[in-house]
């Protein structure tokens, strides 16, 4: 079987494309900057990250009330970035 350049092209950018999309929907789910996240079950795969917590016990009332969920600490939070 021979590949051509082009079919080759046409492949990578059908491959970014879908990579571009799974970034911008995994970050979807994501909301608020602070240091902690309170984290619950949408259903299906879906998981909600709310991030406005700036510490474990303002988090912990979040997911108590939630169907199923738990606190995290927020996977792009970086010292300095904390609310004023």
């Amino acid at each position: 079987m021979k590949i051509t350049l082009a079919r080759l092209a046409g492949a990578v950018a059908v491959c970014s494309v879908i990579l571009i999309l799974m970034a911008t929907a995994s970050e979807a789910g994501m909301q608020g900057d602070a240091r902690w996240c309170a984290v619950t079950d949408t259903g299906g795969e879906n998981m909600n990250w709310d991030c406005e917590y700036d510490t474990v016990e303002e988090c912990k009332p979040a997911v108590t009330n939630a169907a199923r969920g738990f606190c995290a600490l927020n996977p792009y939070w970086r010292p300095g970035s904390d609310k004023d």
